[in-house]
């Protein structure tokens, strides 16, 4: 009995596996390897956006080190820092004027009903109150102002105008430029 019963698992297996071996498939051949030739535009292009990775990745690491200096959460620091490069503007002085502006409260409203981190007024500029809730657009629009400011105006009186010319010049670019670590000579 012991023989049948051996024989028969041996039967079922033997045909368990010669039925498998119909479905045994080869292998697709590995696809030749397309290497395309580097040129020099391709290399110039490439070291280009490897220092404009660095240059952003600097930028936010310097908005992230001030805002933290001044005692603020870095929640805005990579925004700051993109934002920062995409003007052209220092991501010390951007931090700067959030915190002068905004103490880095993104929900901050003035008695003068300026709105978030840069304290964008509604009234005198054609952007919705929602828009400049969002913290990103409030950085892009304030960065925008700051710049059209300064390039007019240069440093100091730039400030000034973003502030409305209200404090005195040096008074409010004072306050700015030192919560931003910057020194004017």
């Amino acid at each position: 009995m012991k023989k049948t019963a051996t024989a028969t698992v041996a039967l079922m297996l033997f045909s368990a596996l010669a039925g498998s071996a119909g479905r045994y498939k080869e292998p697709e051949p590995p696809q030749p390897i397309h290497v395309q030739a580097l040129t020099e535009r391709m290399i110039k292009d490439e070291i280009r956006h490897e220092r404009e990775r660095k240059r952003l990745q600097q930028s936010i690491k310097t908005a992230a080190f001030v805002y933290r200096q001044l005692g603020c959460r870095t929640t805005y620091a990579e925004a700051t820092g993109r934002v920062a490069v995409e003007y052209g503007l220092s991501p010390r002085l951007l931090a700067g004027l959030v915190f002068v502006e905004s103490s880095c409260n993104p929900n901050a409203v003035s008695g003068r009903d300026s709105v978030g981190l840069t304290q964008i007024n509604p009234k005198y500029n054609k952007y919705s109150r929602a828009e400049l809730k969002n913290p990103e657009r409030n950085l892009e629009i304030g960065a925008s102002i700051l710049i059209r400011d300064i390039q007019r105006y240069g440093l100091v009186e730039g400030l000034h105008a973003y502030n409305g010319f209200g404090a005195p010049a040096g008074e409010y670019s004072t306050k700015v430029l030192t919560a931003a670590r910057i020194k004017v000579t």
